[in-house]
C-alpha cells in the first residue's frame, strides 16, 4: 500500500482596513511585499468594511464587529480581534496578522513555521522597562521562557494556530474587557493560549534603529536597511510615507532623534507602489 502524500499545511496572512487612516494603496503594498517574501503557500485575507481597489489576488473578509458601538473601536483597536474570528480563519493551520503600517525586511516564513513546529500564538515582544530592553537579542534567544515573563505583547504582529484561539473572539465582551484591558494587545496578551514572544531581533520598531541623541545625528546609522529584523514597525509617527525624503524634519522621541527620509524606506515604498 503506497504511504499517503503528507498534507501541506494551510497559512495565510490577514491585514485589516477600516475608516480613513489607510487606503488601498497600502494593503495592496503589503501585499506584494507578502509576495517577494514568503515562499510558503498562503492566503492573504483583508478584513475590511470597503473593498474598492483591492488587487484581485486579495481575499476579502468583511469586518462586522457588534460586540462594540463603532465610535469605541479606534481606542485599542478592537476589532482587530475578526482575527480569530472561526469564520474568517478556522480552515488554516497557521495565520500571521500584520498591521498595515510596517515595512518587511526578510523572509517571512519563520513567523509562521514556528507556530506549526510549537502551537500557541506569538506576539512582537514589548518590553516592559529600560533594562530589559538593553539586553541582547542573543541572549534572549536562549532564554526565551525569561523573555515572554516580562514582556507584554504588541498587537502590530500576530501569529497564532487559529483553532487554539478561537475564544478570543467568541467571548470578548466590550462591556466588561475593554475597561479591564484597555486595549487588544493586553488583552490578547493575557488571554490567549500557549503565549509567547517571537525572537527580539526577528521585529523592531523604527525608533529603535535611531541612535540616542545626539549620535544619530553624527552617525545616522538609522539610513542603513536592518539585516536581522524581518519586519520594522511604525507606531505613531512618522508613517513610511512620512520618510520619503528630507521634508519630515526632526523626528523620533526624546532620546531617540533622527532627521529627515530614509533612502531604504523610500525604495520600498517605491517598489511596491506607494
Amino acid at each position: 500500500m503506497e504511504s499517503a502524500v503528507p498534507k501541506s499545511p494551510k497559512t495565510c496572512i490577514i491585514c485589516m482596513k477600516w475608516g480613513e487612516a489607510f487606503g488601498p494603496d497600502y494593503v495592496n503594498l503589503l501585499y506584494a511585499a507578502v509576495q517577494d517574501h514568503m515562499s510558503l503557500d498562503h492566503d492573504f485575507i483583508c478584513i475590511t468594511d470597503n473593498t474598492e481597489g483591492l488587487k484581485p489576488g486579495i481575499k476579502v473578509a468583511p469586518l462586522a464587529f457588534p460586540q462594540l458601538d463603532r465610535d469605541l473601536w479606534i481606542h485599542g483597536k478592537w476589532p482587530k480581534l475578526l482575527m480569530f474570528d472561526r469564520e474568517i480563519v478556522g480552515e488554516y493551520d497557521a495565520a500571521l496578522f500584520l498591521d498595515l503600517d510596517l515595512v518587511v525586511t526578510g523572509q517571512l516564513d519563520p513567523l509562521l513555521t514556528i507556530m506549526l513546529e510549537k502551537g500557541g500564538l506569538y506576539l512582537m515582544p514589548k518590553f516592559r522597562g529600560f533594562v530589559w530592553r538593553m539586553i541582547p537579542a542573543v541572549i534572549w534567544d536562549h532564554i526565551p521562557w525569561v523573555m515572554n515573563k516580562v514582556t507584554r505583547g504588541n498587537s502590530s504582529i500576530v501569529g497564532y494556530v487559529p483553532a487554539e484561539q478561537f475564544h478570543l473572539f467568541d467571548d470578548f465582551d466590550g462591556a466588561k474587557d475593554l475597561p479591564k484591558y484597555e486595549n487588544d494587545q493586553n488583552y490578547i496578551s493575557a488571554l490567549a493560549t500557549n503565549r509567547k514572544c517571537y525572537p527580539k531581533n526577528w521585529c523592531i520598531g523604527i525608533i529603535h534603529l535611531v541612535y540616542y541623541w545626539p549620535f544619530g545625528l553624527i552617525f545616522k546609522k538609522y539610513k542603513k536597511r536592518p539585516k536581522r529584523p524581518k519586519i520594522v514597525i511604525f507606531n505613531g509617527r512618522p508613517n513610511p510615507n512620512e520618510l520619503l525624503d528630507d521634508s519630515i524634519g526632526y523626528w523620533g522621541s526624546r532620546r531617540r532623534r533622527a532627521f529627515g527620509g530614509i533612502e531604504w524606506v523610500a525604495d520600498y515604498l517605491n517598489k511596491y507602489g506607494v
